[in-house]
């Protein structure tokens, strides 16, 4: 049995679960997809997918073994790498995946200053809100928002991710400043849809957690399209900070100062982290750019914690 192919064979059957899509992949009929598997099964002696007519789904084993799997194919290639860009410049495709906002506003300009310094690297940024994994995606560097990831991964905080409260002039001269958490009740809400679910308005009182009674007034995925409406007076926006620096600066928007804490989550935890496997860190692409990003990104009053 080719061992390195059945491996391969099965981790995009554990990403896809699908044998067909597995196959088309590496561009072979499903049927040898499936026997390698088989084969793989039978030499571990445990069953690694449950399979029937219409799903493929991983058994506890095969949930196990995947993930020791993904961390020794992982440090396979970074070892290959290694080998092949020793004593050299770092080159080579670097692919990168980032939230669509903070990509298109942050952190594009910083990699169009790294291209200019590291001309031999080809990068190849995947902008979406979607969670990846490092590991089945084939993604060098991912960039997300959220609480502090998975113990596999090191993940270097970029930025706390401070949400601000926001509103045109116009609108708070109609509607009126709100001071406290209870003002907000009856304003309109522009709310921001994360991969998951709609990001609701949480508030400590002081004493207990409450999510004001705010009105809905649009919801989306695309925090461009809520500035864009907010600006035209729409209603309130409560989002990330670095989203919002140009529209205050401009006095298109206007920050709404509560007398309590308002934010999308309960946790103090969060953040903008940069991930990575440590395994591939070594290899010179991997490692300029992390240094790089970094460097300039990283917020040094808030440090960068892994």
């Amino acid at each position: 049995m080719d061992k390195l192919r059945a491996l391969n064979y099965f981790l995009k059957v554990a990403e896809t679960l699908s044998f067909t899509e597995a196959a088309k992949a590496f561009d072979v009929p499903a049927s040898s997809i499936s026997r390698r598997v088989s084969e793989l099964e039978a030499a571990l002696g445990a069953q690694l997918l449950h399979r029937t007519t219409r799903t493929v789904r991983l058994t506890e084993a095969g949930e196990l073994y995947l993930g020791q799997v993904r961390v020794g194919m992982a440090q396979l290639t970074a070892a290959e790498e290694h080998v092949r860009e020793r004593g050299n410049k770092p080159g080579g495709t670097l692919r990168i995946s980032c939230m669509a906002g903070y990509g298109r506003v942050i952190l594009m300009p910083v990699l169009q200053a790294f291209s200019e310094q590291y001309p031999d690297i080809l990068l190849d940024v995947h902008l979406s809100d979607e969670l990846v994994d490092l590991g089945g995606d084939q993604f060098d560097i991912t960039i997300r928002g959220g609480t502090q990831p998975e113990n596999r991964v090191v993940a270097r905080r970029l930025d706390p991710n401070r949400f601000v409260l926001a509103a045109s002039p116009r609108y708070l001269a109609t509607r009126g400043v709100p001071k406290s958490l209870a003002d907000l009740a009856g304003h309109s809400a522009l709310l921001y849809r994360g991969p998951s679910n709609v990001l609701k308005w949480v508030g400590f009182d002081g004493s207990h957690w409450i999510n004001p009674a705010v009105i809905p007034a649009f919801i989306s995925n695309d925090g461009a399209s809520l500035l864009a409406l907010a600006c035209r007076h729409r209603g309130m926006v409560l989002l990330p900070e670095w989203s919002l620096k140009g529209y205050l600066a401009r006095g298109e928007l206007v920050a709404v100062a509560l007398e309590q804490h308002l934010s999308v989550t309960r946790s103090d935890q969060v953040g903008i982290f940069m991930l990575y496997l440590q395994a591939r860190y070594s290899i010179p692409k991997i490692r300029v750019a992390v240094e790089f990003i970094h460097e300039r990104l990283a917020r040094p009053d808030e440090g960068a914690g892994s």
